[in-house]
């Protein structure tokens, strides 16, 4: 016997095995338990989540032997005629090969006989969309009067093509994309049962590159079969799609926080040495950006195993949230400027070279501020420097160049306690600007910032607790205990045990950003003006 490919060996037979589409198989298993089976159905949806197969269920379940009913037996002639598409009342028809008039008025034809041996005569017409006009005209009377035992279900991928005459004469049912977490249990179901030894990650991997499509899944699986047989591993798995490993992005990121351009570049000549195409890194490279930002916002995507999270959190913490959003949009506009290029791997390039340098990059609020402070002491003006505003949905950082710009220098520490206080609330936020600054000597990242955002809920004689929202500033913190311990111990001449609570933060609201011009900021902040002004520096958009 022949190979029977995953996608058809595996395809759904009854209501229950159709993964995902509960909003739809629940309301015709209530139309057929009630009797009130409609002349007309439109099936609408993504490729491969269930239309079509749910179209033969719903014929099965109306024409089987013991039916109507919501669980067809499957084994009577009629059920195994129809899941082999070979029974004369239940008639497929390929709406992109049958789509001309005259097809439809064969059709009609066909109306004016009852079914042969069955309950019902059911057309299932695939792609209907791709009907010619004339064609839906000629449909239109059929769909208004139909004959008795006449039932038509129509499959498309693409609602907005059909005419609203059709649509306002048919029930209408919506289907979604399958998730990932249903496809993720399918592909285990069906590896228990072909006995194949295949990880999470690997099934997690061919579940996003299925794109909510489950028949798009199962041949994913079948290509990865193919080539490793019964043992899978994500290696090979991403060997076969043409994947970069989630390593080489952690690499590239580490570079960026780093400042190391060269080894920067360098990685990515190996990328694409590798034979990598550059639009699919750039794709690529966002996705694993998108699952770091959601991470830091504290949302734990489906698309990825728990066994993941640790790599993307260990990212997370080491960018602020401006910082990664702003990646994003430099290499979103990257995308979109090598479309155009003849030199496309000159401007990921320079891209690249330009985010390893935001370390050098200050808040337009931190210029407005040192402008002030110019004011205040009457300093002499500072030498020209060249500025560059970024385009940052979320901030307006400046580019400084650091060898030309003198640095602000810090705020003094405050006036030292008496030594060794006794420890309590009161003492310890006493000592706390202190106990920050000493940690920001130690050069801890944003260890100080998360300080600083913590709230002090309990304080007990050798011990308190602090409140930390969200990720971003738990994660850092709470690998750095053991150096705030110390530091807390320094200040107050005894142990002190720090316990940490993660307090979890709401998903972001979607808003609507407005992209602000030069002119705007000037106007809105009408000191950049007379700061550019004072120091002869420009802006520049980017």
């Amino acid at each position: 016997m022949s190979y029977i490919v995953l996608a058809r060996k595996y395809r759904p037979q009854t209501f229950a095995e159709v993964y995902a589409q509960e909003h739809v198989t629940d309301i015709l298993i209530n139309a057929i338990n009630s009797n009130r089976v409609n002349h007309a159905y439109l099936f609408n949806g993504p490729r491969g989540v269930g239309k079509t197969s749910l179209a033969r269920i719903l014929a099965k379940s109306l024409n089987c032997e013991k039916g109507p009913t919501t669980t067809p037996c499957n084994v009577c002639s009629n059920c195994v005629e129809i899941t082999s598409s070979t029974s004369t009342d239940v008639i497929e028809i390929d709406g992109a090969s049958n789509n001309g008039v005259d097809d439809i008025r064969e059709l009609q034809e066909e109306l004016m006989y009852p079914p042969a041996h069955s309950n019902y005569k059911i057309y299932i017409i695939d792609e209907v969309h791709m009907l010619s006009k004339s064609a839906f005209n000629a449909l239109l009377k059929t769909l208004e009067e139909p004959p008795e035992n006449v039932v038509f279900i129509f499959a498309t991928t693409e609602p907005h093509k059909v005419p609203p005459t059709i649509i306002s004469r048919c029930q209408r049912y919506d289907f979604k994309r399958i998730p990932v977490d249903s496809i993720v249990k399918r592909i285990k179901e069906l590896a228990a049962e072909e006995h194949v030894s295949i990880d999470d990650e690997s099934i997690f991997l061919i579940a996003r590159k299925a794109d909510g499509g489950l028949r798009d899944a199962l041949s994913l699986m079948d290509q990865v079969l193919s080539y490793c047989m019964n043992e899978v591993t994500i290696d090979k798995v991403r060997e076969i799609f043409g994947l970069l490993p989630n390593q080489v992005f952690k690499g590239l990121l580490q570079n960026i926080r780093n400042n190391e351009s060269q080894s920067l570049i360098m990685e990515i000549q190996k990328v694409f040495e590798q034979g990598t195409e550059l639009q699919e890194f750039l794709n690529n490279f966002m996705d694993f950006l998108r699952i770091v930002l959601l991470r830091q916002v504290g949302i734990s995507p489906s698309e990825i195993s728990k066994d993941e999270y640790p790599l993307y959190d260990e990212i997370s913490a080491q960018f602020s949230r401006s910082e990664l959003l702003y990646i994003i949009s430099a290499l979103m506009q990257c995308k979109q400027d090598i479309r155009s290029s003849t030199n496309p791997q000159l401007i990921l390039e320079v891209v690249l070279i330009k985010l390893s340098r935001m370390d050098e990059m200050n808040e337009i609020s931190q210029i407005i501020t040192k402008l002030d402070s110019i004011k205040i002491s009457g300093a002499s003006q500072p030498a020209p420097v060249q500025s560059r505003v970024m385009a940052d949905p979320v901030s307006k950082p400046v580019y400084n160049k650091p060898a030309e710009q003198p640095v602000q220098e810090l705020p003094p520490e405050p006036e030292a306690l008496e030594a060794c206080p006794e420890f309590n609330e009161a003492s310890l936020k006493q000592v706390w600007p202190r106990l920050i600054a000493k940690v920001k000597k130690a050069g801890t990242g944003i260890v100080p910032i998360s300080l600083s955002q913590a709230q002090i809920i309990e304080v007990k004689e050798c011990s308190f607790k602090l409140q930390i929202r969200g990720l971003t500033y738990y994660t850092p913190l709470n690998k750095s205990k053991e150096l705030v311990e110390s530091i807390l111990k320094e200040l107050f001449g005894k142990a002190i045990r720090l316990e940490l609570e993660l307090m979890e933060t709401e998903a972001p609201q979607t808003v609507q950003i407005k992209r602000k011009s030069l002119d705007d900021l000037k106007a809105e902040n009408p000191g950049i003006q007379e700061y550019l002004e004072l120091t002869k520096s420009r802006l520049i958009q980017s």
